[in-house]
């Protein structure tokens, strides 16, 4: 849920105007916990009966700032009034039938939508984020006692204390688990897909509306955020799935586990990987700059693994196989033909 911005993101979910990346982190955060489901509930009923109330809601954004000052938060910009009253010169009745009067019942369930938020967002002790940033690698060990090994580049949320009756994190970017064998089951939520599990070991990438797990041992299952959960697969050891953006995941493959989860052990793995994603990984785990000279030279693909290598070295190997050359400027590296 990178860059989740609760009181916008929600706002344009019930609104239908959230991008896809909007609806898998609210739904990643939905499916976190309990509460954070009766929370969700609540919030969609107060939305609901703020459009039934008013033709056209004020911005939830408005609703937001004007909270936000009655409690003391920081804020990025003044905040804007939600509404403007103008004195009546007609009839009670009138009043009650005006659009003033549709406005600001609009407005009070924003505010108390607004306060919601406030409650399960802003409470530091709810949801736990750790990040592995470029260059670095992270252990946590979570709630349950299992552990994740969280690659560079990444970030995984889960909240202080799981349900009684799941386990739930959200995932952004590449991930190694061992989960503890529970009767709740456990669930990696990313931007696109959902896997679950009651106890075993394997990895996840997340980049890019793409999510590919492998699996080292027991019994995985993957699926399509939005997609039926018939089109779920499962996965055994020895055992990969990808999938696209929100479709249903690819049929099972078999692989090398213990290659093709190599980042564990310090190797960099490409397997006919285009230029450019090369070039991202290699950013993130050396956390140096690169760049391509000619955007289409990002295309062409390379297989091949590299340990313990200074970047340099990598640069060079990749240049030689695919006839490029590549500059140094300090922390900066050029790829070109």
């Amino acid at each position: 849920m990178n860059n989740f911005n609760p009181h916008e993101s929600l706002g344009r979910y019930f609104a239908g105007e959230a991008t896809a990346e909007e609806r898998a982190q609210v739904e990643a955060w939905r499916n976190a916990a309990a509460e954070n489901q009766r929370a969700f509930a609540e919030l969609q009923k107060l939305w609901q009966n703020a459009a039934e109330k008013s033709p056209r809601l004020p911005s939830v954004d408005q609703a937001w700032a004007e909270l936000s000052t009655q409690l003391g938060l920081p804020q990025e910009s003044a905040p804007a009034k939600i509404l403007e009253m103008k004195k009546p010169a007609t009839t009670a009745r009138k009043i009650f039938r005006s659009d003033n009067y549709r406005w600001a019942v609009a407005a009070v369930l924003l505010l108390g939508f607004a306060t919601l938020l406030y409650q399960f967002f802003y409470n530091t002790n709810a949801l736990q984020k750790v990040m592995a940033q470029n260059g670095q690698r992270e252990s946590i060990n979570l709630p349950d006692g299992s552990l994740v090994q969280l690659n560079s580049g990444s970030e995984i949320q889960f909240c202080e204390n799981f349900s009684d009756s799941a386990r739930f994190v959200a995932l952004t970017g590449e991930a190694y688990f061992e989960v503890t064998h529970d009767e709740r089951p456990f669930y990696v939520n990313t931007g696109n897909a959902q896997v679950r599990v009651l106890g075993t070991k394997f990895g996840v990438r997340a980049r890019d509306e793409q999510t590919r797990v492998t699996v080292r041992e027991g019994r995985v299952s993957l699926r399509g955020l939005t997609a039926a959960p018939a089109t779920a697969v499962e996965l055994t050891a020895d055992q990969t799935s990808v999938c696209q953006q929100q479709n249903a995941p690819a049929p099972p493959k078999t692989v090398d586990a213990n290659q093709a989860l190599g980042w564990l052990e310090g190797r960099i793995v490409f397997e006919q990987t285009p230029l450019i994603e090369v070039v991202a990984e290699l950013q993130r785990v050396y956390n140096v700059a690169i760049e391509l000279s000619n955007p289409a030279l990002g295309q062409n693909t390379i297989t091949g693994s590299f340990q313990n290598k200074p970047v340099a070295s990598v640069l060079a190997s990749i240049c030689l196989t695919m006839n490029l050359q590549y500059t140094n400027a300090g922390n900066r590296f050029v790829i070109s033909e």
